[in-house]
C-alpha cells in the first residue's frame, strides 16, 4: 500500500476546517501549503484516510496513497498540500474504518478555501441587468446599454495541444500545458475593452469535438460519440490525469489572467461550465449514458472549475447550465440523451452535497416553448407549478421558488441565477418586429423585478444566417456579409433594448401593452411565490401504469407504409417527437406524430404484456390536433396487424380514447400507432396524448 502522509497537528489551523458538515464524519480545508482534515466525532475509532484522484472510484481491493492512519482526534490533521509538485487541492479523500476497512462516508473534496491567499477585491456587478451574447460591435452594444456579456471559450482553441513549441504555456503539477497565444490575444482585446466600458463578462468554456478519433487529444472524453454528436460539442475529459491536467490548465489560466487587480487583460465575474446539460447528447456529448452517470461526470467538472477559479479569486462564481425543459426531457425524450431539468438540478445538488457542498450557481435559458413564437405569455407548457413541463419567461417564478427550498440553499442562501442565453424570434410579416420587441419588453420588465436574478443576457446582438432560421438579434444580418452575422438593419428591438432600464422605458415600452393584452405594466409583475404549486397532482398519478408510450418514444420503430404496402423510411424531421397538449387545463405529455405526404405514418412498439390476473388492460390516450388541419387526421391502432381502433378527427380539442388489450394479456405484441393525412397534410399536427397501458 502506497503512503504519502506527512501528519502534523496544529491548533491554529483548526478554524480553517471549522465548518464540518454534520452528515459527514470529516470536513476538509486548504491553505497555501496544507490540506486540513477535521473530524466531526473525534476519538471514537481508528480510521484510514486515502487520497483518490477525481476520476478514481474507491474499491476495497484498490491501492491508494494513505494520508492519515490512526484515531480520529479533536485536533485537525494536516498534510502537505503538494506531493512532489502535485497539487492535492483537487484530490478527493476517502475515510474508512481502520479495523474493518468499511467506508465511513462518500469521498470528500476540499470545501473550505478561506485559507488560500486568493484575490478578494470586489468584482464589479452592474445594477443594470441587461446584456448581450455574441457581441459583434462593442461600441454598439454599449450604446444600447448592455452591461453584461458572455461568450463561449473553445477549449480546443485555447489549449494548443498539438504545438511542440508554443508561445505560451500554463504549468500544472510541473507539466507545461501549451496555450494558443493568438486566441488569448483575441480574448484579451475583447475582455479588456468590455471591462473598460463597464461590461461584466462571463466566459463559457465549451468543448468542440472532431467527428473522427483524434489520437493524443487530451480534451476528448472517451465516452463521447464523435461520429453522431449532433452539434459537435463533447463532455470535458476528466477521466485520466492528462485530461484533468488539461482541463485544470484551461480554467486556471482563465481565472488567473482575467482576475488580475490591474485588469490588464480584462475582468470576468464567473464561469459557466458547458452548455445546456439537459440536452447533453447535443451540447455536452458523453455518448448514450444514464443520467446519474452524466450528472456525476458533470458535477466533477463544475467542482474542479470552482476549485481552480477560487484558487485565484475567491469571488468567482461557477454556474451549471440549464435550458428551458423542466419536467419534460426534450423533443427526443430519450433517457440516455436528455435529462429533465428538475432531475438535473436535484442530481447536481445531491452529488455536490454527497462529496462536500460548494457554491455552484445556475445559468438558465428560459426560451419560449416554441423558439419561433415570441409570445411566451401564451406558452401552454409553462405553468406556475413545480411539475411544469417547461420554465420560460411565462413561469420563471417556478425556478426562483424551487431554488429557495431549504435543500437547495448554500450557507443559508439561495444560489444565484443568471439568464445567460435566451432570445425572441422575429416572425415574418409586418408585425414581426413588434412581436419580438414586445416579448423583450415584457420579459425585461418581469426579470428586473426578480432580485434572485443578476443578469438577463439576451441572445443575440445580430441575427445569424445559420441559426436554423431563427432571427433573434437586435439587428438583421447583412445578406452580403461573408460570415452571416454582419449587421444589416436595426430592428425595433434595438430601440426597445436601449430604453430598458432608463427614464425612457415607460414611454418606449407602451406599444407592447396591447400586443401582450394588458393595460398596465403592473399586470406584468412577477407572481407571488404563493401562486406556484408544489404538490403532485392527481392527473399525473402513474401507480397502475404498465407502459407509458411517451416515455418509450425513443424505442418506437417509426416508418411509412406506402399505398403499395411497402415500408419506407420516415424522414420528416421533428415529425415524431415529444410535445405538450393541454387536457383539462393541465399541460400533458404527448407524442407529436405528423403524417407523411404519401402513405401513413407507422410507429411500432414491441411490448410484453403481463398476465391480466382478473384485471382489465387498457390503452388510454387522447387524440388531438394542435393546429387547424385542412381536412382532419386519421388515427388508427393495430395489435399484431389486427385493427383495434380507427377514427377520423377534424376538431383540435383532445378527445379521450381507450382500447382494451386484455385479449393479449401475457403475450408479446406489436402495438402499432398509425396516422393518415387523408390526402392533405397542411397543419396536420396530430398528437397521441399521454398514451399509457394501465391495469384497471
Amino acid at each position: 500500500m502506497q503512503t504519502c502522509f506527512n501528519i502534523a497537528l496544529a491548533v491554529g489551523l483548526a478554524s480553517l476546517a471549522s465548518s464540518a458538515q454534520a452528515q459527514h464524519p470529516v470536513s476538509i480545508a486548504a491553505n497555501d501549503g496544507h490540506i486540513i482534515f477535521s473530524f466531526a466525532n473525534p476519538g471514537h475509532q481508528q480510521v484510514i484516510m486515502y487520497e483518490l484522484r477525481p476520476y478514481e472510484e474507491f474499491s476495497p481491493d484498490g491501492s491508494y496513497p494513505v494520508c492519515f492512519q490512526g484515531m480520529m482526534t479533536e485536533e485537525p490533521v494536516v498534510i502537505d498540500r503538494f506531493d512532489d509538485g502535485r497539487d492535492r487541492l483537487y484530490s478527493k479523500y476517502k475515510l474508512v474504518d481502520g479495523v474493518s476497512g468499511h467506508p465511513l462516508a462518500a469521498p470528500q473534496y476540499v470545501t473550505d478555501l478561506s485559507g488560500l491567499k486568493a484575490r478578494d477585491f470586489e468584482i464589479p456587478w452592474p445594477e443594470e441587468i441587461k446584456g448581450l451574447t455574441c457581441i459583434v460591435d462593442i461600441e454598439d452594444a454599449v450604446e444600447v446599454g448592455a452591461r453584461y456579456a458572455d461568450e463561449g471559450i473553445v477549449l480546443g482553441l485555447l489549449i494548443d495541444w498539438q504545438n511542440p513549441n508554443p508561445e505560451m504555456t500554463w504549468e500544472v503539477d510541473g507539466v507545461e500545458v501549451p496555450i494558443n497565444a493568438g486566441y488569448v490575444r483575441h480574448l484579451d482585446s475583447k475582455y479588456r475593452t468590455l471591462t473598460e466600458l463597464g461590461v461584466n463578462m462571463t466566459p463559457i468554456p465549451v468543448n468542440h469535438i472532431p467527428t473522427e478519433p483524434q489520437p493524443g487529444n487530451p480534451l476528448i472524453h472517451p465516452r463521447t460519440d464523435l461520429a453522431n454528436a449532433p452539434m459537435h460539442h463533447g463532455a470535458f475529459n476528466l477521466t485520466d490525469e492528462e485530461g484533468l491536467r488539461t482541463y485544470r490548465a484551461a480554467i486556471e489560466f482563465i481565472a488567473e489572467r482575467y482576475t488580475r487587480p490591474d485588469g490588464e487583460h480584462g475582468l470576468i465575474s464567473g464561469i459557466v461550465v458547458g452548455n445546456e446539460l439537459q440536452s447533453h447528447w447535443a451540447w455536452h456529448n458523453i455518448g448514450k449514458t444514464p443520467q446519474d452517470e452524466v450528472i456525476a461526470d458533470y458535477v466533477r467538472a463544475v467542482r474542479i472549475a470552482w476549485l481552480a477559479a477560487n484558487k485565484y479569486h475567491r469571488g468567482l462564481r461557477v454556474y451549471a447550465s440549464f435550458t428551458h425543459h423542466w419536467t419534460k426531457r426534450g423533443e427526443l425524450n430519450h433517457p440516455l440523451k436528455e435529462i429533465p431539468g428538475d432531475e438535473l438540478l436535484q442530481g447536481i445538488n445531491e452529488a455536490a452535497k454527497r462529496e462536500g457542498d460548494f457554491p455552484w450557481h445556475v445559468a438558465f435559458h428560459p426560451y419560449p416553448e416554441d423558439l419561433f413564437e415570441p409570445r411566451f405569455w401564451d406558452d401552454v407548457s409553462a405553468i406556475m407549478h413545480f411539475q411544469s413541463p417547461r420554465i420560460t419567461f411565462n413561469n420563471l417564478e417556478v425556478l426562483t421558488k424551487y431554488l429557495r427550498q431549504e435543500e437547495f440553499l448554500f450557507d443559508g442562501q439561495p444560489r444565484r441565477i443568471i439568464l445567460s442565453e435566451q432570445g425572441f424570434h422575429t416572425p415574418d410579416g409586418p408585425e414581426g418586429e413588434a412581436l419580438q420587441a414586445a416579448a423583450f419588453a415584457y420579459a425585461y420588465h418581469k426579470v428586473s423585478h426578480m432580485p434572485e436574478i443578476d443578469a438577463f443576457i439576451y441572445h443575440r446582438h445580430v441575427s445569424a444566417r445559420d441559426e436554423g432560421g431563427l432571427c433573434l438579434g437586435l439587428w438583421t444580418w447583412d445578406p452580403d456579409g461573408p460570415t452571416g452575422f454582419e449587421p444589416g438593419d436595426k430592428k425595433l428591438l434595438w430601440d426597445v433594448f436601449k430604453a430598458a432600464g432608463t427614464d425612457q422605458q415607460e414611454e418606449v415600452f407602451a406599444f407592447a401593452l396591447p400586443i401582450i393584452g394588458i393595460e398596465s405594466w403592473d399586470e406584468a409583475m412577477p407572481k407571488s411565490p404563493n401562486t406556484v404549486g408544489m404538490e403532485p397532482v392527481e392527473h399525473l398519478d402513474t401507480e397502475n401504469v404498465l407502459f407509458d408510450l411517451y416515455e418509450l418514444l425513443y424505442k418506437a420503430e417509426v416508418s411509412v407504409v406506402m399505398p403499395s404496402g411497402e415500408i419506407a423510411e420516415y424522414d420528416l424531421p421533428g415529425g415524431w417527437r415529444s410535445a405538450v397538449v393541454v387536457v383539462n387545463d393541465w399541460p400533458t405529455k404527448s407524442i407529436f406524430h405528423h403524417p407523411p405526404d404519401e402513405g401513413v405514418g407507422h410507429a411500432r412498439y414491441e411490448l410484453q404484456l403481463p398476465a391480466a390476473n382478473g384485471d382489465q388492460l387498457l390503452l388510454t390516450f387522447n387524440t388531438a390536433i394542435t393546429a387547424e388541419s385542412a381536412n382532419g387526421v386519421g388515427f388508427s391502432i393495430q395489435v399484431d396487424n389486427e385493427p383495434v381502433f380507427d377514427v377520423i378527427q377534424v376538431e383540435g380539442t383532445p378527445i379521450q380514447r381507450a382500447v382494451d388489450l386484455t385479449p393479449w394479456a401475457g403475450q408479446e405484441i406489436d402495438l402499432i400507432l398509425q396516422i393518415d393525412a387523408l390526402g392533405d397534410t397542411h397543419y396536420d399536427w396530430a398528437n397521441w396524448v399521454l398514451p399509457q397501458i394501465k391495469r384497471h
